[in-house]
């Protein structure tokens, strides 16, 4: 194939502008770090890159643009359908958000459980919300955004069983994460655990949802 020199600057640019965009978009971690926002404007620049360096390569050298096209069409059909696995879609309530503090709004007042506290049994009240208490009647209690835990977080931030609060010993609590390695985690006095030993007034966040652990009296 004998080109002109502008045509074979042309198909170079066409070429190095591809690869760019396919490392670009191979180097975009889809698991759980995506939001809808982010994975549209990803999906909208390579699209239009793309469309741009097909043009350009297209009328330098149509043959092998074409095998191209079928050689890394198919694997970034595949890498987009892979992407579309990990974006919430609108009302499904079994997927959980990533959890960003500026988005999210206050919930306190939302969070519901199981059982008036009394002074006598280890308890966790909500903060924020005029002292809230739910007691913590049995060795171990369950914390999450669907309806049978024992302590209820409305948020899609929240996991749907997201962490427990167990008694190992007679007066040694714990709290113990639920969520996984890709889950959202507990914070407990500021830092992000998946297991802590629990002291009366530690602070507990899960997601928005912000608690405060009680020994009680009876220890």
């Amino acid at each position: 194939m004998n080109w002109v020199p502008a045509e074979s600057a042309k198909f170079a640019l066409a070429s190095s502008t591809l690869a760019g965009v396919l490392l670009a978009v191979a180097g975009t971690s889809p698991v759980h770090a995506l939001d809808v926002a982010t994975a549209v404007d990803v999906a909208n620049d390579a699209m239009s890159i793309a469309g741009s360096t097909v043009a350009f390569g297209y009328d330098a050298a149509p043959a092998l643009m074409l095998g191209l096209a079928l050689a890394f069409g198919f694997p970034l059909v595949a890498f987009f359908w892979r992407l579309t696995r990990y974006i919430p879609l609108p009302g499904d309530r079994d997927v959980t958000r990533r959890y960003r503090p500026s988005r999210e709004g206050d919930v306190s007042e939302d969070i519901v459980g199981d059982g008036q506290a009394t002074s006598a049994l280890a308890f966790v009240e909500v903060e924020g919300a005029g002292g809230r208490r739910f007691a913590i009647p049995r060795d171990m209690i369950r914390i999450g955004r669907e309806d049978d835990n024992d302590i209820r977080i409305p948020s899609g931030a929240v996991h749907r069983y997201h962490a427990a609060i167990h008694r190992s010993d007679f007066d040694d609590w714990h709290i113990t994460d639920l969520s996984g390695a890709e889950g959202n985690g507990i914070v407990v006095n500021g830092q992000r655990c998946s297991d802590a030993r629990l002291q009366d007034g530690d602070v507990i966040e899960l997601g928005p949802g912000k608690l405060r652990f009680r020994a009680g009296l009876a220890h």
